[in-house]
Parts: C-alpha cells; structure tokens; sequence
C-alpha cells in the first residue's frame, strides 16, 4: 500500500509503506534500466544491514519501505554519477598528448 503526501509546488511526494520499483521511478520523475536498479538495491540492502547492526534502535527505520524507496532512489543518481565520472577519466587516458586541441586554443 502506499500512500501520497503532497510536500510542495512540485507535486506529489510518494512515502511507500511497502517499497516499490515504482515509487522510486516516481522520486526520479524517470525509469530506470533494471541493471541499474538491482545494483542500487544491492548497495542499499547492504547499507541498510550495516546501519541496522551499528544503530539497532533505528531499525524500525531502516526497514521501512519509504526509507528504502529514499535510500535507492539516491543511489541510482549516486551510481549513475559515479559512472560518468568514472568514464571521464577512462575518456581523459585516451587523450592525446598535450591535451586536446579546440579552437579556442589557436
């Protein structure tokens, strides 16, 4: 079940009771390749058991479904942010020597 609150101007804030792929999808207004969702939700489980074992008195929290959709919605951007990053420097390896050349440097 979830339920919808209406935070800002925005729009709708989806706070699932019970996680779903679809609120996250929701959260970053776009769906997400299911490669990319099972890595985010693999990385959030383990975050999640490590918050759990060094906080247990959270761990109400932690296993909610709204703070998982919360949790994988962040490290799908997180992810997909390090990737990017990742390919930069992988793309500035393949650069020629002295740099690459671009009108505004002749």
């Amino acid at each position: 079940m979830e339920k919808t609150t209406t935070k800002s101007k925005g729009g709708a804030q989806h706070m699932a009771e019970e996680y779903s792929r679809e609120a996250v999808f929701e959260i970053l207004g776009q769906e997400v390749p299911d490669k990319e969702m099972q890595r985010a939700e693999s990385y959030a489980d383990r975050k999640l058991e490590r918050a759990t074992e060094m906080q247990p008195e959270d761990t109400a929290t932690y296993r909610s479904g709204w703070y998982r959709v919360l949790l994988v919605a962040d490290l799908v951007k997180q992810l997909a942010f390090q990737d990017f990053t990742l390919a930069l420097c992988e793309l500035r390896n393949y650069e020629p020597k002295g740099g690459i050349q671009t009108n505004a440097n002749t």
